[in-house]
């Protein structure tokens, strides 16, 4: 798929986080500036004061109503590019236009990988000891220089990583561990690997060199113990990534292919001879065990007595080959080893064995032959030249059970597996595996080695045994036979050789993937395919390997994800900046339309700007929301700062021009405000548009959804939306609180209001971790629990073992802690059912310690506000955090949340009508049962609300309200500090 390897830009970058706080602050503070200079705007306009409430009920009306159907649209939008963002065709022109740059990064990356491959399939020609006399071979002093030179070259980068803790305090934990690293490969005396290297170096050919040899060993094994330690230390501190890190990482990768290409055999005699000693001791310390004192090992002896003798065995036979030093044959090496790791694995098997493991009394005799085995096997493990070879005895082995199978014809398949078996190894000529493997070997023996072309023959013809072998297992028959033993032979073969295959050859086949995307890079269609091929080879290689194309690597995939993402900076980025400077361009022509019009003004003209001005805000918030969900706290943040900032620049522009014998204050405070609604929104369109021109945000679908944990975030939006203006401020407090204390509540409000998205969007940059939106955590590629941390118990991090998957947790999250706070949604509910109840049933106990008692009123007034506040500024991040952000769950519940919201809001105010209408003593609901009374408050607030939707739709809001005023008069309280609160989105 186009969007599957698609890197996006870092977060928590300095200028979207302003960005995206501007966003909220201006999409909420500038429209409320201007609801804020209602009463100037009515008298600016010759209306009567007491149609305040009618004129500022009708604009906001119309502003709420106009935002649903945009914000449905800018839904529309971010879900087709959801839906359609992995279809190929619609990113044509992105990766069309990028051509030319993915072709010359694609080309860089194939020289790099070419030449790091072609160094690592560089000969061993004559670089061991002779059999008896231990004498060097003739090329032996050319590989100890090279390994001198690397040597000084580890020794110099670990200098400087160390060195540079001075001026970098973050890679003060990386201080010892560079120093250690810096010494073991070259001290002042004669300890380092560099040491090591020039004494060998110095060796004449006619010289005894194995004491030389054998120090060169046990200087590279320290070498890599520091330099193990190093990297776990770094990757614990997160510093893996830090430029002098990987210089480290890319020297000691030329120490260890160097050191690997040299002293093979004696190496391996070494080492095999440690693990024999290991093993045979093993065999008689188990022998002599007794039950009384060392039950575990005497058990081992009884159970697994025949394995051990034969590890002892087949450990000596490999040992008696590698003594034979340069006269030993590779395929005899390889056949030697793969026996020993045979028997050894069978031993392992043995619940006996496990059991002497772990007791104390025999664990050290059992340890040190399974550690002697471990070094055993690196030392084979690391050498190229016979892990090819041991590709080449695989291949052989596959053709055999092809073979077996061919020649089967009551099975039915015999065509397809005697193409697998000419795949594998050809009877005739050099295609098959096993020629192009053997050739590869020879080459590396041979005086100029190996090369990539020569390892891509072999690439080439394993991809051709795979097809075979897929062939193969799609037919019928073979499905029908898979308990067959000669089936089961070919599959068990070729898992076998696809293992070898797989640690092998890796920056060739790098270097051969690159080379098909660098040729196709004018095919949009193949470029996919081969850029995924591409970054499956790359993810293949291990630390050190990476380091050595990391750089090229990544300037290949920043082009080819340019151009992905250029698809979604047209239909969701792009939008996002046109609709903020619809916003600014609103409020520009509302300050026009407000200081023309002659004595009375433009009022209708006045009215559609804020209807307008409602639909922008609503598409423009949706398409927000969807260019980056890792800022969401950041634009919460911003928008909930409005209240503060709002009655700051009123309270100056009331105290600095509210004279009216100096002024005229009803024209002076709006134009005074509408102003500074176009300054902030400039201000947040220009930021918007040059933080988001040039940055790759996240691709949708690149989160898996939690079901479970998803439950709590999204009830907490749902409810939190959608009831919180049904109930405030008409009816708490205006209807429970004393009047006196209206203004008191909305000032605690101002403040309280500010803290909750604040401190989330502080933990989101801080302590990400344990923030509401956790933490993106990788456990390995394609693990299940890859992703974001969610509101449960999870792992923090990890540690990386061979640079694909994880060796080690690191400590705890417990993001579940989050779910306390889910006692808010049935409180709020609660809260809302108590209000109504309490004006209805005035003369019940509830009713009678909260309405007009102004300490209760009071508290659960502010009680209620806050949880929507926190629910909010939980929920929109939680449902990120739990893998909500992919297009499948946020949006469309911030829009139910935003109907429930507006909708609510309306029969609010035809109920409270309603109720008003009503004298106390001449109660409509008297003598009727409670579902009667219910559908009848129902009723009324649908034909008062119905009506008020139609009023919004009118051509003269001047006659409209006029008329208004003389049909009914509407009583409700309206805060100036509350007017807006009713369309806000968050």
């Amino acid at each position: 798929m186009p969007t599957t390897n698609y890197k996006e830009d870092p977060e928590n970058q300095a200028l979207q986080i302003v960005a995206y706080m501007f966003a909220g602050l201006a999409m909420m503070l500038n429209i409320r500036l201007s609801y804020s200079a209602a009463p100037y705007a009515l008298l600016r306009f010759k209306l009567p004061e007491n149609l305040f409430s009618v004129f500022v009920r009708t604009t906001s009306s119309a502003l709420e109503l106009w935002c649903i159907p945009s914000m449905l649209i800018g839904n529309i939008m971010e879900q087709f590019y959801n839906h359609t963002q992995d279809t190929s065709s619609y990113h044509y022109v992105g990766l069309k236009n990028y051509a030319s740059e993915i072709e010359k990064k694609a080309g860089k990356l194939k020289t790099i990988a070419g030449a790091q491959s072609t160094s690592e399939l560089a000969s061993t020609e004559n670089t061991d000891l002779q059999q008896s006399s231990n004498y060097p071979q003739t090329k032996l002093e050319g590989k100890a220089n090279l390994l001198k030179g690397a040597a000084q070259l580890l020794h110099k980068v670990a200098k400087a990583l160390e060195e540079a803790v001075q001026n970098d305090g973050t890679l003060n934990p990386l201080k010892d561990g560079a120093g250690k690293l810096k010494d073991a490969a070259k001290t002042t005396g004669s300890g380092g690997l560099f040491e090591k290297a020039e004494a060998l170096a110095g060796v004449t050919t006619s010289e005894n060199a194995s004491s030389q040899a054998d120090k060169v060993i046990k200087a590279f094994d320290k070498v890599e113990t520091q330099y193990t330690e190093l990297i776990n230390t770094a990757n614990t501190s997160g510093l893996t990534n830090d430029s002098k890190v990987i210089e480290v990482v890319k020297s000691y990768h030329e120490v260890k292919t160097i050191y690997y290409q040299m002293i093979i055999t004696f190496r391996i005699k070494q080492k095999a001879e440690a693990f024999h000693s290991a093993a045979e001791e093993l065999q008689t310390q188990a022998g002599k065990a007794q039950p009384s004192t060392n039950p575990k090992l005497k058990a081992l002896n009884t159970h697994a007595s025949a394995e051990m003798g034969d590890l002892v065995a087949k450990a000596n036979q490999l040992k008696t080959e590698a003594e034979k030093l340069h006269n030993a044959t590779d395929a005899n090496i390889v056949t030697k080893y793969l026996a020993v790791v045979q028997k050894y694995n069978e031993l392992e098997k043995k619940p006996a064995f496990k059991a002497a493991l772990e007791d104390p009394s025999s664990k050290s005799t059992v340890e040190k032959a399974t550690k002697e085995f471990s070094v055993l096997k690196k030392s084979f493990e690391n050498v190229l030249m016979l892990r090819v070879q041991e590709l080449s005895e695989k291949s052989g082995d596959l053709k055999n059970a092809a073979s077996a199978l061919s020649s089967d014809s009551l099975l039915g398949l015999t065509e397809e597996a005697g193409k697998l078996r000419d795949a594998a190894m050809s009877s005739t000529g050099t295609e098959g595996l096993k020629q192009k493997a053997t050739a590869l070997v020879t080459a590396i023996k041979g005086a100029s080695g190996g090369n990539n072309a020569e390892a891509t023959k072999v690439i080439t013809a394993f991809e051709d045994v795979t097809a075979k072998y897929q062939a193969l297992t799609g037919h019928a028959n073979y499905n029908t036979n898979k308990g067959n033993a000669k089936v089961i032979a070919v599959d068990d073969a070729y898992k076998d050789l696809q293992k070898v295959y797989d640690s092998i050859l890796n920056l060739a086949k790098l270097a051969k993937k690159t080379s098909e995307l660098n040729s196709a890079a004018s095919d949009p269609t193949k470029v996919i395919e081969n850029f995924n091929a591409v970054v499956t080879a790359y993810n293949a290689l291990d630390r050190e390997r990476k380091s050595q194309v990391q750089k090229q690597f990544e300037a290949l995939q920043t082009e080819y994800s340019e151009a992905i993402y250029k698809y979604k900076f047209h239909i969701i980025t792009v939008p996002s900046m046109i609709t903020n400077w619809l916003n600014f361009l609103t409020f520009v022509i509302l300050l026009i339309i407000f200081v023309t019009g002659g004595d009375q003004g433009h009022v209708t003209g006045y009215y559609v700007i804020m209807a307008i001005s409602g639909f922008v805000f609503g598409i423009n918030m949706v398409l927000v929301y969807a260019v980056d969900y890792r800022y969401l706290p950041f634009y919460m943040a911003g928008e909930n700062s409005f209240p503060m900032v709002t009655s700051m620049i009123l309270y100056f522009a009331t105290s600095i021009f509210g004279n009216r014998r100096k002024y005229n204050s009803d024209y002076v405070v709006v134009v005074i405000d509408v102003s500074i609604a176009i300054l902030i929104a400039l201000v947040a369109a220009s930021l918007w548009t040059v933080a988001f021109y040039k940055y790759r945000t996240p691709k949708y679908g690149d989160l898996t959804p939690d079901p479970l944990n998803l439950v709590s975030p999204v009830a907490m939006v749902i409810v939190g939306m959608g009831l919180v203006y049904s109930i405030y401020p008409g009816i708490a407090p205006g209807m429970i609180v004393p009047f006196y204390l209206i203004d008191k509540i909305e000032m605690v409000l101002l403040v309280a209001t500010a803290f909750p998205p604040v401190i989330i969007a502080i933990l989101r940059l801080k302590a990400p971790n344990w923030s509401p939106s956790t933490k993106f955590v990788w456990h390995g590629f394609g693990k299940p629990n890859t992703g974001m941390g969610g509101w449960k118990r999870y792992a923090s991090d990890h540690n990386w073992a061979a640079g694909t998957d994880c060796a080690k947790d690191n400590k705890d999250v417990h993001g579940w802690i989050w779910h306390f706070f889910d006692i808010l949604i049935p409180l709020q509910i609660s809260l809302a059912v108590i209000f109504i109840y309490s004006i209805h049933y005035r003369d019940s106990n509830i009713s009678r310690s909260i309405v007009n008692q102004p300490k209760m009123s009071t508290f659960l007034t502010i009680v209620f506000y806050m949880c929507h506040e926190i629910l909010l500024a939980l929920g929109f991040p939680g449902m990120v955090g739990n893998g909500g952000a992919g297009g499948q769950v946020l949006l469309p519940v911030q829009y139910v949340g935003a109907l429930l919201m507006v909708f609510l809001a309306f029969y609010s105010i035809g109920y409270i009508t309603e109720y008003k209408r009503h004298d106390p003593s001449k109660w409509p609901t008297e003598g009727m049962t409670k579902w009667n009374a219910m559908c009848y408050w129902l009723k009324m607030a649908s034909k008062i609300t119905n009506k008020n939707f139609k009023q919004l739709f009118t051509t003269d809001l001047r006659r409209d309200l006029v008329l208004s005023d003389k049909e009914t008069k509407f009583i409700i309280h309206v805060n100036i500090n509350s007017i807006y609160t009713s369309i806000i989105i968050l």
